[in-house]
C-alpha cells in the first residue's frame, strides 16, 4: 500500500529544547515514511519566545487552536485558527514564535527541517 495513515491517537508531540520556550512538536510524516518533506504538529505554551531560522527549509502552517504572535524583522503578526502561514526558505530569515496562552499548528516543511 502506498498510502501512509497516522491515526490521531499515535500523534504525540514531544518537548523541543528551546532555551526557555515551551514548545512540543512531532514530525508525523518525514524521511522514515519515504516522504520528500516533513509534516507534523507543533504546540506552544506561554513562555519565552522561540526562534526558528529558515536558512535550509521553507514551511507552510495551518493554525488549529489558540493564537501565536509571529515576529520577523520587527513586525508582528497574529496567527489565529483557520489562518495559513507560508515562510519562505531565505538565508538569514529568523521568525520568533510566542503565544499569550497556547497555540496548536499543523505544519509542512520542505525539504526536511532536521
Amino acid at each position: 500500500m502506498a498510502l501512509v495513515l497516522k491515526k490521531a491517537a499515535s500523534i504525540q508531540p514531544e518537548l523541543l529544547d528551546t532555551d526557555g520556550g515551551r514548545l512540543h512538536l512531532v514530525d508525523v510524516i518525514a524521511q522514515p515514511e519515504g516522504a520528500p518533506l516533513s509534516a507534523g504538529v507543533l504546540e506552544i505554551w506561554k513562555s519565552q519566545a522561540v526562534e526558528f531560522d529558515y536558512d535550509n527549509d521553507c514551511a507552510v502552517c495551518f493554525m488549529l487552536e489558540g493564537e501565536i504572535d509571529l515576529t520577523e524583522g520587527g513586525e508582528t503578526h497574529r496567527f489565529e485558527p483557520g489562518d495559513v502561514l507560508y515562510v519562505p526558505q531565505e538565508s538569514g530569515l529568523v521568525v520568533s514564535w510566542h503565544t499569550p496562552s497556547y497555540g496548536k499548528v499543523a505544519y509542512v516543511t520542505y525539504p526536511h527541517w532536521r
